[in-house]
């Protein structure tokens, strides 16, 4: 006999439009048997066949992706979200893992550079702070940018402040990080800098 199963994927959420503030969803992979199946939080499946004792397993996605500020990229799945829209013309992002931190900066009408922005963090960090120029290839585009280096409350931390290019304001993508010698794991650092270099679009 044929079996017809309506399947309400796990973890349902509204099916209206994202909004810039939501934490981008986390996508799995049903596998019934030998089948695999796409499955994204409140978006409804169907799956059309006979079944009898399956084995069924849900993987979620090592990578959610991200797709605000006119930018694309993944980035590890298990990491925090934050997004702070609390400035007028500012809208910030934070994703946040054990070492790595990925920040995405949007600014409506000021041009907000990485020479101007690691300047800012040097006042506020102290003039211990150095900066370097620093540049990046993602996707088979490169981009400039000032590293960061600095210690506070006796733990080194470098913060690479990236350019962006966009038509109007600015943009800025910060990657924080902790030197060899003080993350608890190498994987988090090589993982987050593969993704972006397969996947970062704007």
């Amino acid at each position: 006999m044929k079996l017809f199963a309506t399947i309400l994927c796990l973890l349902a959420s509204s099916l209206a439009m994202a909004s810039e503030q939501d934490e981008p969803s986390l996508v799995y992979t049903l596998q019934i048997d030998d089948q695999k199946i796409r499955v994204v939080p409140g978006q409804e499946i169907e799956i059309m066949g006979a079944f009898e004792n399956p084995k069924v397993t849900l993987v979620p996605d090592k990578a959610r992706l991200f797709t605000y500020s006119g930018i694309t990229f993944k980035y590890p799945s298990q990491f925090a979200f934050e997004a702070d829209f609390e400035t007028a013309g500012v809208k910030m992002w934070s994703l946040d893992g054990n070492d790595c931190v990925i920040m995405v900066q949007q600014y409506e009408a000021l041009q907000m550079t990485p020479q101007t922005f690691s300047e800012i963090l040097k006042e506020s960090y102290g003039p211990e702070t150095k900066l370097e120029n620093k540049s990046y290839r993602f996707n088979g585009q490169q981009y400039s940018g000032v590293r960061v280096r600095v210690s506070l409350a006796g733990t080194a931390l470098i913060q690479d402040v990236i350019a962006l290019p966009t038509k109007k304001g600015s943009r800025l993508l910060v990657l924080q990080d902790l030197p060899p010698e003080e993350k608890v794991s190498q994987d988090e650092s090589k993982f987050v800098l593969k993704l972006l270099d397969e996947t970062l679009k704007h």
